[in-house]
C-alpha cells in the first residue's frame, strides 16, 4: 500500500487574500476598542464595586486573544 504524496493546498486563492486581510484588520480594530473599554472600566473613577474591574479585565483579555489570532492570520498570509 503506497500513500499518495500530500499536495500543499494554498491558504487562500489570490482573489480571497484581500478579503481575509480586511477581516483581520477589522478584527484588530474591534480588539483595540475592547481593550480601551476594558481599561476604562478598570480605571473608572468612583466605581464602588468590583464588577467594573472584572469586566474590564475580561474585555482586555478578549482583546489580546483577538490580536493574537489576527497576528497568526497575518503571518500565514505573508
Amino acid at each position: 500500500m503506497t500513500r499518495k504524496p500530500r499536495v500543499k493546498i494554498p491558504v487562500a486563492t489570490p482573489d480571497r487574500i484581500d478579503l481575509i486581510q480586511t477581516a483581520s484588520w477589522e478584527l484588530s480594530a474591534i480588539s483595540t476598542c475592547l481593550s480601551a473599554m476594558g481599561r476604562e472600566l478598570i480605571h473608572a473613577p468612583g466605581a464602588g464595586r468590583r464588577l467594573p474591574d472584572a469586566t474590564g479585565s475580561a474585555m482586555e483579555w478578549l482583546a489580546n486573544e483577538i490580536e493574537r489570532r489576527c497576528a497568526l492570520i497575518d503571518e500565514v498570509l505573508s
